[in-house]
């Protein structure tokens, strides 16, 4: 973090004013994507208004970053209430090709006038912070919160330059000021009607200061689901005349009514007063000033922001019981349309760090709750998949590049191949960090899955649970059965066994798939259903433990770096579901095993496998 400002007395001359560099020591960073001005990352970063907003802002959108670089906000005071401004500034929002996802009515004061301008007002005369307490406190004020589409400038900075200036001379007749002063008497400069955040960061410190946390949230969860809200605008814009007198803001008239000793409330004070005020200090600069589209432009210049891995992801978000369960860490989308990811493999977890044999190897597990994980982001945060959506797996195949070792930290780069309005095609690469930060190639895969309604969910999942004549409620699972023991199926812990009854005939190896819903490295949060990660843990298994006989080796020394599935049906918890995995090729080492599964002689999941020596 940069910025240094000085505090001096008036009477100290300037070497001896003392100096404050503001740091890392005091507050984390604000983000770069989020300011180009560093100056104002410094004095944001310690900051009480954004760090609210920021921290409520990361608990409530699964990604931050494109949320920020796409929405804008339009605060029209009550000068524009009065004024009847409303429904102009609105419909000049829209033809900006915003939707307007967010509207609220707001009630300023002087402690959230003098926040807003914080950094500004330390050259503001104290007449000009007088008259602007007396036009925010006036009446109501109404925020409007618009999405606009992505370009190389954030949102916030395109609507601000098109806002136009406080001084009317300086504005073109394009501008939102112009046509909003246009539309009466001229007025003065402090009858502005508009005030607009410059740049992501300014927007989240306005939240901070305009909205109380659980308003706050309410509206961050607004802009995550991005629905148009115009209708709901233009009926807050009706409630808001209902409830306010109308004022022609007529400088002519209120001289009037001055000289006859008759003002009319506080707008003739306003009117009058911002036409005889001198608004700044010549001599003194702001602490911020304002932001050119050519530094944003220097700023996109400069190489991506860092991944973060100083904590996860919202649990919700990959859909999980809780953040003990997330391996991301981060998500951001990349100029070129793929999305980057973070992540962290763990070190000691029950199920996904469960590999008896020796060795710095990677295991596909991780890498496919890893692409799991991500699939999920990428449906909800980038593609509008609804939270409550469900999802149904079609394919998935993943593969370890050979000699891969496991790496701590891992970045996923993440591409569509397919988008669908109900589901996508992914293509994943993942990238080791701990030995330099180009990544080192650890695996690839990809994936393929839709979503859909619950109550589509609910009718596919009758109309597939009836083909084996079963009803809608789900039975007991049947737990019984002879296991192996962990090492024969390439595990360390029984309770990581699903595969029970096996037996082998010289090429095939048959057995029943018994999984546990009380294992939370398969059913991290209850399910109606076998999940597919379950289904490709089976899989890994019965092709580890078909080579071990095929190659008579310990199935310890033998490693699975291919998994290639797809997934035609759903397995049912509460009937037999068999497995089959047969030896289809035998190329020096290198083993492929057609694994398959069935209920009722209904296929659900047909995988292939490579296995190879460890």
């Amino acid at each position: 973090m940069t910025g240094t400002t000085a505090l001096a007395g008036a009477s100290e001359a300037p070497a001896e004013a003392p100096e404050m560099t503001i740091g890392g020591e005091h507050a984390e960073p604000v983000p770069a994507a989020l300011s180009a001005l560093p100056g104002k990352r410094a004095l944001f970063a310690v900051d009480s208004y954004f760090r609210d907003g920021w921290d409520d802002l990361m608990a409530t959108a699964p990604d931050p970053w494109t949320l920020l670089d796409v929405h804008a906000t339009v605060l029209l005071t009550p000068d524009a209430v009065a004024g009847r401004r409303l429904e102009a500034a609105l419909d000049w929002l829209l033809a900006q090709d915003a939707v307007v996802v967010a509207a609220e009515a707001l009630r300023l004061d002087r402690h959230s006038t003098r926040a807003l301008w914080w950094y500004q007002w330390n050259v503001a005369t104290r007449e000009h912070r007088a008259l602007t307490d007396l036009l925010a406190t006036a009446g109501e004020s109404l925020l409007l919160v618009a999405r606009l589409p992505r370009a190389p400038i954030p949102a916030t900075l395109r609507i601000s330059q098109r806002k136009g200036s406080a001084d009317p001379s300086r504005r073109e007749r394009w501008q939102l000021r112009h046509l909003l002063a246009g539309l009466g008497e001229p007025v003065s400069g402090l009858v502005t009607f508009a005030h607009t955040a410059d740049e992501p960061a300014d927007l989240v410190r306005e939240f901070g200061i305009l909205l109380d946390g659980p308003d706050r949230r309410r509206v961050y969860a607004d802009l995550v689901a991005g629905r148009d809200r115009e209708t709901e605008a233009r009926a807050l814009i009706a409630d808001l005349y209902r409830r306010t007198p109308a004022d022609d803001l007529s400088r002519t008239a209120a001289r009037e009514r001055a000289e006859l000793g008759t003002p009319a409330g506080p707008w003739d004070g306003v009117v009058l007063g911002g036409a005889a005020a001198t608004p700044c200090l010549s001599d003194k600069a702001p602490l911020v000033t304002g932001v050119t589209t050519a530094q944003w432009e220097h700023l996109k210049a400069q190489p991506w922001r860092p991944l973060r891995f100083d904590r996860t992801l919202p649990y919700r978000l990959v859909h999980k019981a809780g953040p003990a369960g997330v391996l991301l860490t981060d998500q951001v989308a990349a100029p070129d349309g793929a999305v980057l990811l973070a992540g962290e493999l763990p070190t000691a977890h029950r199920y996904l760090n469960d590999v008896p044999r020796s060795g710095s190897g990677l295991d596909l597990a991780p890498i496919l709750e890893l692409a799991g994980q991500s699939a999920y982001v990428l449906a909800h945060a980038h593609h509008g998949a609804p939270d409550d959506a469900r999802f149904a797996l079609r394919g998935l195949r993943a593969a370890l590049v050979p000699g891969a070792c496991a790496h701590r930290r891992v970045r996923i780069e993440a591409t569509v191949t397919e988008a669908r309005r109900d589901g996508l095609d992914l293509a994943f690469g993942f990238f080791g960090l701990d030995e330099g930060a180009d990544g080192v190639p650890l695996a690839t895969a990809t994936l393929s899955f839709s979503w859909m309604s619950e109550s589509a969910w609910q009718a596919e999942r009758l109309e597939g649970r009836a083909r084996h004549g079963l009803g809608a409620e789900i039975g007991v699972p049947d737990m019984s059965g002879t296991f192996p023991s962990a090492r024969a199926v390439g595990r360390s812990h029984d309770d990581n066994v699903v595969l029970a009854d096996p037996l082998w005939r010289p090429g095939t190896m048959t057995a029943r798939v018994v999984v546990d819903p009380a294992n939370p490295g398969l059913f991290d949060q209850p399910q109606d259903h076998v999940p597919g990660v379950a289904l490709m843990e089976a899989a890994r298994q019965a092709a580890l433990w078909a080579t071990s006989r095929h190659l008579a080796l310990p199935a310890g020394q033998l490693a699975v770096i291919v998994l290639d599935s797809g997934h035609p049906g759903v397995g049912e918890l509460d009937t037999a579901l068999s497995c089959t995995a047969r030896i289809v090729a035998d190329r020096g080492g290198k083993v492929a095993v057609a694994v398959s599964f069935a209920q009722d002689g209904i296929e659900v999941c047909a995988v292939t496998a490579e296995v190879v020596r460890a």
